[in-house]
């Protein structure tokens, strides 16, 4: 029986209809919405790009490549290409901060595993972005041959719904560490973030599972700016942020 062509050929049924949305409009209503008191009003990031590049980019011969497994021959996570100038980029990279903060990321991780003869795979690409004509620049300057615009983002209502989520009682704020090669150059510094990122599902894997996985799903929310250093050689990068594993398929 269709149901659908039942209720078109009885038109009195049409007077339930402001009753149904009465009864369920509260349901999503923004009043009714528990936020965390941790969540602020704005978030503020920042991003940065060197003045003057000292290492070009494609810096080292395809063989240096292939001897350095950090060096990434895919997409980059952030495409500085797309600015003309140091100052452009720094906006890029602060506005990609910021769309992690925001919005977060989809990940799928499948570690590798000797016995099978795979190789690990960890893909990560931003939920969404944040356009420049929707954020406030509030600083910008110059140090150390380096140049950094700050920016801030006045939250809605529907964004501190999304981050309250990340926010509940299932999941833990965590904090995680990547390196890379120094001598990739500036953007050789998203390596380093890329793995962080990696290391950050790592974390949140051994706090809640038992066995190791065949395949991870879920989503990344940022907490602030990921923090940048070099030493020995090497990108170091700090980050924290909340992990929400949708998917895990396991060997049991």
């Amino acid at each position: 029986m269709n149901l659908t062509s039942g209720i078109f050929r009885r038109p009195c049924y049409f007077f339930l209809i402001p009753f149904i949305l009465m009864f369920f409009q509260p349901v999503f209503s923004d009043d009714l919405v528990k936020y965390s008191p941790e969540i602020p009003d704005k978030i503020i990031v920042y991003g940065e790009y060197p003045v003057i590049e000292e290492i070009k980019k494609g810096f080292g011969s395809n063989s240096e490549r292939r001897n350095h497994p950090d060096v990434s021959e895919s997409q980059p996570l952030i495409d500085y290409s797309k600015g003309r100038d140091y100052k452009e980029k720094a906006l890029i990279d602060a506005l990609h901060i910021l769309s992690a903060n925001i919005f977060g990321y989809n990940f799928i991780f499948k570690p590798g595993s000797k016995l099978m003869k795979t190789e690990e795979t960890f893909e990560i690409k931003l939920k969404g972005r944040i356009d420049k004509d929707a954020v406030a620049k509030v600083a910008e300057g110059v140090f150390d041959k380096v140049y950094r615009v700050k920016i801030e983002f006045n939250l809605t209502p529907s964004v501190k719904k999304w981050i309250s989520a990340f926010h509940s009682h299932n999941l833990k704020l965590a904090d995680a560490e990547g390196t890379s090669e120094f001598f990739q150059g500036w953007g050789g510094r998203q390596e380093a973030y890329h793995n962080a990122l990696r290391n950050l599902v790592l974390v949140e894997a051994k706090r809640q599972l038992s066995s190791k996985p065949l395949l991870i799903k879920g989503d990344i929310l940022l907490e602030g700016n990921p923090k940048f250093n070099v030493g020995a050689g090497r990108y170091y990068c700090h980050l924290k942020g909340w992990v929400n594993m949708v998917e895990v398929v396991t060997y049991d």
